[in-house]
């Protein structure tokens, strides 16, 4: 597993990172979201030791990451902007990469024909979309124990979104591999993710199993005959409340059952529902929390 610990760095007098933990699993796939220009691309460029942390540190599976570590090998990084060397052809590049990874011949052939790849083509005469398809395949033909995606999918149509998760998916369960990936598509990682970090200046805000972080934060819909006050629910830990025409929606953390026993004893109860909650309304939810989006 990867853990990221107490990770901290500034640039000149700008405060990059702040004491930011990460703990992804063997066999994860973990969510790395957050406002933009948080941190995201300079986390993964610490573990790749492309830079040197302040404080903190890095493992992964129980060894000291740092600039000459053998385990870097087991390390593959996409990075969001994508720059290949002149005239190089995918074939050409593959060839590069056998010298540093255990490039997998039948994995490399498998998806240039999944993905309708030509490998004879020149990477940098290929459409955005073809580019991140190419470094797709090259990261997934070395089999790394470790895979950072940064912007994976960004610009990507549906058909092709939909065939990345597939053979994603595939390698995780089959080779047990640690994912991360950085997105701002939060509507796909919450179908594909185990665990997600929400980041914020820096900083990890919350961090959590998705499906636990779903559970913890709730939002419920209820309407009541005559006057209400809001107020009187800040003891269910209300995080958010808006009021639609007689409804009011509300996100909370405390008890979805005591807070409706407390409205059907205390008032009219006409209407109470339990909505779900996707990742990127508990994003929304956390960074608003953070003061994000609410500056005057």
């Amino acid at each position: 597993m990867l853990r990221v610990n107490n990770l901290s760095k500034k640039f000149g007098d700008f405060q990059v990172l702040k004491n930011v933990n990460i703990n992804a699993e063997k066999g994860q796939i973990y969510g790395l979201v957050g406002s933009n220009g948080c941190g995201k691309t300079t986390i993964f460029k610490h573990i790749m030791q492309i830079y040197r942390q302040d404080e903190g540190y890095i493992d992964f599976d129980g060894e000291r990451v740092e600039k000459n570590s053998e385990i870097l090998k087991d390390f593959y990084y996409v990075q969001d902007t994508l720059y290949f060397p002149y005239q190089y052809t995918l074939e050409k590049l593959f060839s590069y990469e056998k010298l540093m990874y255990h490039m997998s011949e039948e994995k490399f052939e498998y998806l240039l024909k999944y993905f309708d790849l030509d490998k004879n083509k020149v990477l940098n005469k290929m459409s955005k979309g073809q580019k991140k398809q190419a470094a797709f395949v090259l990261s997934i033909a070395a089999g790394p124990k470790l895979l950072l995606l940064d912007e994976i999918v960004d610009g990507l149509d549906a058909v092709i979104k939909r065939k990345f998760w597939d053979v994603l998916i595939k390698e995780v369960m089959d080779n047990r591999m640690t994912v991360i990936i950085s997105s701002h598509d939060l509507k796909e990682l919450d179908n594909i993710c185990d665990k997600v970090g929400i980041m914020h200046e820096g900083r990890i805000l919350k961090e959590e199993n998705l499906e636990k972080m779903k559970e913890d934060i709730k939002r419920v819909q209820f309407a009541l005959e005559g006057d209400f006050d809001p107020e009187e629910l800040k003891d269910f830990g209300i995080l958010q409340y808006v009021k639609i025409g007689s409804v009011y929606i509300v996100t909370l953390t405390g008890s979805m059952e005591d807070l409706e026993k407390y409205l059907r004893k205390t008032h009219k109860l006409l209407l109470f529902d339990r909505l779900s909650m996707s990742l990127e309304e508990i994003f929304i939810t956390e960074l608003g929390g953070a003061g994000y989006g609410k500056e005057k």
